[in-house]
């Protein structure tokens, strides 16, 4: 169960309500990653987020586990700092596989508010949603805010270093 609810908070990762009319998208598909106005897309950070979110679609723990760094810090509520990539993968399977067990499926998306991007690091300030659906094709949403870094390997691929995120407010009903 810690699992579960660990990733339903994650995340780098939104959609809240409907973006505004100044948002600008990029090359994702709307429901995936929102760049708020004053956000510049970038190739390398933005195909992290699009690779994250075919990840949880595809409930697949390795390929999501993949866009961190082999050191990167993991930041997930309640929970001690989780460092390097195998831990990650870990988090992810847990969550992954407890959705699959109730032969469920999951989407994610986000909003980007804010991002730096110097020559091999960078931020993201954001808020994800996250969207389970269990076997009936119920949907629960849930929605957070997070800040990632981003590193530049050697070889230029874009990384997450540092993920850490936490629960919006509920909107009352």
């Amino acid at each position: 169960m810690k699992f579960v609810i660990q990733a339903m908070v994650i995340a780098a990762f939104v959609f809240l309500t409907c973006p505004s009319t100044a948002a600008q998208t990029s090359n994702m598909t709307e429901s995936q990653l929102i760049l708020e106005q004053g956000v510049a897309p970038h190739k390398g950070l933005d195909e992290i987020y699009r690779r994250f979110s075919e990840g949880y679609k595809k409930l697949d723990a390795a390929s999501v586990a993949g866009l961190y760094s082999e050191t990167a810090a993991y930041l997930a509520p309640g929970n001690n700092i989780q460092t390097g990539r195998q831990k990650i993968l870990e988090n992810f399977s847990g969550f992954f596989d407890s959705i699959k067990q109730r032969n469920g499926r999951a989407d994610i998306s986000f909003r980007i508010v804010q991002r730096q991007v110097d020559k091999n690091l960078a931020y993201d300030v954001g808020i994800y949603t996250l969207t389970t659906f269990n076997e009936k094709g119920e949907a629960r949403q849930s929605s957070g805010k997070f800040v990632v870094v981003a590193t530049r390997d050697k070889s230029g691929v874009w990384r997450f270093q540092v993920d850490g995120y936490s629960d919006l407010p509920r909107e009352p009903k």
